[in-house]
C-alpha cells in the first residue's frame, strides 16, 4: 500500500474509526484501572454475597439452590411440600427462591470459563470479588457503546460523544460496577431493549407499508429483553406498561400485532420461571413477593424474612400500613434521591427540557417513554422499599430510577448542545473548551474519587478471612445460624440460616427442621442501641449476647454451649463442639 493511501486509510478512511474505538478502549480501561487501584473494596452488601454464593452452587453443579436460608423460604417449602414431607424442607439441599435467575446464571458461566479461587487469603481482598468486578466492568463499557450509538442515531455524534463520556464519568456507575450486583447488567439490557424499541419506531416512519413484516423480528427482541430484564430484576416488569404505550403510539398500522409479540416473547420467557417459583413456594416470585410488607409496623427491618411463620402478623397488616409506607418512602426519595438522581447534574438539563418540545415526534415519544418509566420505577421503588436500602443506599437493588438514567442522560447532553448553539460562538476553540468545561465538572466526583484511597471499614464484620476461620471450625454439613448469613454462605462455603427472631421459639422451630451446630453473631447484633433494641426486648439475640457477656455462660436450655474465648464483646460463636 502507498504511503499516502496508507495516510489517507487512517487519517480519514475506515481505520479512524478503528482508531477511535481502540482509543475508546484504552482509556476506559484506564479509568476502570484506575479506579479498581484507588477505589476497590471488598464487598459490604449482602444482596451481593448472596447472589454471588448462589452462583456458585450452580457452577458447582448444586443447583439453583442457596447456603443463605431464610426462616421465610423454609416456612413456604413447607406449606408447598405434600402431606407429611413439611418436616423435611432442610433434608436437601434448599432451592433458592428470593432472587431472579439471568445474573446468577451469568456469574455460573463466568466461574466456569476464569480460573476463580475462592480460598480467602486476605482480610479484605476476596479473588472471586476482582473477577466479578471486572466482568461488570466489562458490562459497563459495553452499556457506554450501545448507549453511545444510540445517541447517535438519535441525534447526532457530539450528542452521543458527550452522553457516553457523562455516563462513563458518573462516580455512581463505578461504584455499582465493583459492589457485585446485576444493575449495570439491568442497564444493558434496559438500553438495548429501548435500541430495539428505536428501531421498530424508525422503520415504521420509513416504510410504513412493510413495517409490520419488518418489525416483527424487533418486537420480539424487544419482548425477549423486558423478559431477560424482568428476570435480572422483578421490578423490571413495571417498565411493559410505557414500552406498549410507546409502541401503540408509534405505530400507524399493525399495532396490535406488534404489542402481542412483544407480550407474547415476554411470556414465553418469564412464565417458566414463574410456573417453577410457584411449584416450589406457592408464590409467582418467591420471597420476593413479600417487599410491600417489609418496612410496615407489623414487620419493621427485616422480621418478614426472619420468621418462621408471619401469618400471625399478617393479619395485622392494614391497607393504610402500605400506604404509610408508600408516602414516607416517597417523601425521602423527592427530598433526598431525585434531587441527585444518577449522580451527576446532568439530569437539571434533562428536567428543563421537559418544557421544550421537540420537532421530531419520534424523540418527543421516547422522551415520554423514559418520564414514565422512571414515574411507573418511582412509586414501585417507593412500596417495595426494605432494609436493603437503608443498610447501603444508593447502592443496592431497590435503587430502581437509576435503570433509566442513562437515557435521561441523552436528553439532558441534546439540551446542552441547544443551550451552546443559542450562544453563536464564532470561535471553535471556545466552544470546545466551554465542553470541556462542562465535562470536567460534571465528571469531578468521579475524578476525586481517583485521589483518595479506600479501604475496609475497621469494625466491618464481613472480612473474608475472618469467616473463613470461624466455618472452618464447623464440618461441611453442619447448619449454622447468623447475622451475616449471605457472608458466610459465600465466604465459609457453609449453609447457614438467617438469625431467627428470638432466641426460643423462633430458634427451636428451624432447629426442629435440622439440627443448629453452630451460632456466630457479630457487630450486626452487638451493636445495637443499648436500651430501645438490647435491653427492651428480652428474647432479643441482642439481650442473649449481653447476658452471655455478663453471666459468662449461655442461658439455660439453650443447646450450644462451647465458645471459643476472646470475642465477646464484638463478637460470639456458640457451638456443640469445639472445634477450634
Amino acid at each position: 500500500m502507498p504511503i499516502q493511501s496508507w495516510v489517507h486509510h487512517w487519517d480519514v478512511g475506515a481505520g479512524k474509526k478503528v482508531l477511535r474505538i481502540l482509543v475508546a478502549l484504552l482509556g476506559f480501561i484506564a479509568l476502570a484501572s484506575l479506579y479498581d487501584l484507588f477505589s476497590y473494596e471488598s464487598y459490604s452488601s449482602d444482596e451481593a454475597m448472596e447472589v454471588a454464593q448462589l452462583a456458585r452452587n450452580v457452577a458447582e453443579g448444586r443447583g439453583y439452590t442457596t447456603d443463605s436460608i431464610r426462616p421465610l423460604a423454609l416456612y413456604y417449602l413447607q406449606a408447598a411440600a405434600a402431606p407429611g414431607q413439611s418436616s423435611k424442607a432442610l433434608a436437601q439441599r434448599v432451592p433458592d427462591m428470593s432472587n431472579p435467575p439471568v445474573y446468577p446464571l451469568l456469574l455460573a458461566g463466568l466461574m466456569k470459563v476464569l480460573p476463580f479461587h475462592f480460598a480467602a487469603n486476605q482480610y479484605w481482598t476476596y479473588e472471586p470479588e476482582l473477577w466479578i468486578s471486572i466482568f461488570n466492568q466489562v458490562l459497563f463499557f459495553a452499556s457506554v457503546v450501545v448507549l453511545f450509538f444510540l445517541a447517535k442515531k438519535l441525534f447526532d455524534r457530539q450528542v452521543a460523544w458527550l452522553t457516553a463520556i457523562l455516563f462513563a464519568g458518573t462516580e455512581l456507575f463505578w461504584k455499582f460496577s465493583i459492589s457485585g450486583l446485576s444493575t449495570i447488567w439491568v442497564i444493558l439490557v434496559f438500553l438495548v431493549m429501548v435500541s430495539c424499541m428505536a428501531v421498530i419506531e424508525r422503520r415504521e416512519r420509513g416504510a410504513p407499508e412493510e413495517a409490520a413484516g419488518k418489525s416483527a423480528p424487533w418486537a420480539i427482541a424487544t419482548g425477549l429483553l423486558a423478559g431477560v430484564g424482568t428476570l435480572s430484576r422483578y421490578s423490571f416488569a413495571w417498565l411493559m406498561l410505557p414500552l406498549l404505550i410507546y409502541i401503540s403510539t408509534s405505530l400507524r398500522r399493525a399495532r396490535f400485532k406488534l404489542s402481542s409479540l412483544i407480550v407474547v416473547s415476554f411470556l414465553v420467557v418469564v412464565g417458566p420461571w414463574v410456573a417453577r417459583n410457584l411449584s416450589v413456594s406457592g408464590h409467582c416470585f418467591g420471597t420476593a413477593d413479600t417487599a410491600m410488607f417489609q418496612g410496615t409496623p407489623p414487620f419493621p427491618g427485616d422480621t418478614f424474612e426472619r420468621s418462621s411463620n408471619p401469618r400471625g402478623r399478617l393479619h395485622k397488616l392494614a391497607p393504610a400500613d402500605i400506604a404509610n409506607k408508600f408516602v414516607v418512602n416517597a417523601q425521602a426519595m423527592l427530598g433526598n434521591e431525585m434531587p441527585r438522581l444518577g449522580g451527576n447534574w446532568i439530569i437539571a438539563l434533562f428536567l428543563a427540557g421537559l418544557f421544550i418540545a421537540f420537532r421530531n415526534p419520534a424523540l418527543a415519544r421516547l422522551r415520554w417513554f423514559a418520564v414514565g418509566s422512571l414515574i411507573l420505577l418511582f412509586f414501585a421503588q417507593a412500596v417495595e422499599r426494605t432494609h436493603v436500602s437503608s443498610d447501603n443506599p444508593d447502592v443496592n437493588t431497590e435503587n430502581l430510577l437509576v435503570i433509566t438514567v442513562p437515557l435521561l442522560f441523552m436528553f439532558g447532553a441534546a439540551l446542552f448542545y441547544t443551550f451552546l448553539e443559542q450562544l453563536n460562538l464564532s470561535l471553535p476553540e471556545l466552544r470546545g473548551a466551554l465542553v470541556t468545561c462542562f465535562v470536567i465538572l460534571l465528571c469531578a466526583p468521579y475524578l476525586l474519587a481517583l485521589t483518595v484511597p479506600r479501604g475496609g471499614a475497621i469494625d466491618s464484620p464481613y472480612g473474608p478471612s475472618h469467616i473463613n476461620q470461624f466455618a472452618g471450625y464447623t464440618r461441611t454439613n453442619d447448619l449454622m445460624m447468623s447475622d451475616i448469613p449471605s457472608a458466610v454462605a459465600w465466604y465459609g462455603e457453609r449453609s447457614c440460616v438467617w438469625l431467627s427472631l428470638d432466641d426460643e421459639s423462633e430458634f427451636f422451630k428451624v432447629n426442629s427442621l435440622k439440627r443448629v451446630r453452630n451460632l456466630f453473631l457479630t457487630q450486626m447484633t452487638t451493636n445495637k442501641r443499648f436500651l430501645s433494641e438490647m435491653k427492651e426486648d428480652p428474647k432479643s439475640w441482642a439481650n442473649f449476647v449481653l447476658d452471655c457477656a455478663e453471666h459468662q455462660e449461655v442461658p439455660t436450655g439453650f443447646p450450644l454451649k462451647k465458645a471459643p474465648i476472646g470475642l465477646l464483646p464484638e463478637q460470639m460463636f456458640l457451638s456443640d463442639t469445639a472445634g477450634w
